[in-house]
């Protein structure tokens, strides 16, 4: 069995750790919930799941990018440093023309002439749709017809390090993991839930984050009362 810690914006796919994990920097100890819901086994049989995660708002988590100096001009500064470094490749830019030419210069055309906002309304609908490039690699979706979500949500990413994304989300022309959260932040309600789940290490490689709060919550079942105002 491969561990895994998923960190999502409103259900939606940032990044993904296998193996082992890092917790964001965006979440504390204070973030953490135990939370228990119904599952069932192979042969219909119900059972309790537990889940064992980091969860915070989307505002909560926008007044910490802030602090750290992440905002709506960070992103945009970002995005036009991805985009001209990206653009002087020239052709395909770093979408593979193997086995069609054609759709790579289509998407390279595509990312030349997209703008933020564009990329952002086509976020929106990668979103909205659930569309993540695993999701499609499992057929668990459709094939964009939108060429942006199409781009966002495929395989195809530079090579060069420093445009290489610290995020799962390839072909959004942004590098870092707060710019990225930064650009969902954009299209998703402030009180979406902002998370990173370590289920898995937890119960099966001895992760002891979470200890001291099965000890004193038998049931299991743990929500937080605190008040985000001043964080």
């Amino acid at each position: 069995m491969t561990c895994s810690s998923e960190i999502t914006i409103g259900g939606y796919e940032l990044d993904v750790w296998r193996r082992s994990y890092t917790l964001w920097e965006r979440f504390e100890k204070r973030d953490r919930i135990i939370r228990s819901r119904k599952g069932f086994l192979s042969n219909g049989e119900e059972r309790i799941v537990v889940d064992f995660v980091y969860s915070i708002t989307a505002e909560v988590l926008r007044k910490r990018l802030g602090r750290a100096g992440f905002s709506w001009k960070t992103l945009e500064q970002e995005f036009l440093t991805f985009y001209q470094a990206t653009c002087q490749k020239g052709g395909t830019l770093f979408f593979n023309p193997y086995p069609d030419a054609e759709k790579a210069q289509a998407r390279a055309e595509a990312f030349r002439a997209a703008t933020l906002d564009d990329w952002l309304e086509a976020l929106a609908k990668a979103v909205k749709g659930n569309v993540t490039r695993v999701r499609r690699n499992a057929g668990e979706v459709f094939h964009p017809t939108n060429i942006l979500v199409d781009i966002i949500t495929g395989s195809d990413r530079p090579d060069e390090r420093e445009l290489m994304t610290e995020h799962c989300l390839l072909g959004f022309p942004c590098r870092s993991i707060d710019n990225m959260a930064t650009a969902l932040l954009e299209v998703l309600p402030g009180d979406a839930f902002c998370e990173q789940e370590v289920t898995m290490f937890v119960e099966h490689q001895g992760d002891i984050t979470f200890d001291d709060m099965r000890v004193r919550t038998p049931k299991l079942i743990v929500t937080q009362d605190v008040s985000y105002d001043d964080i």
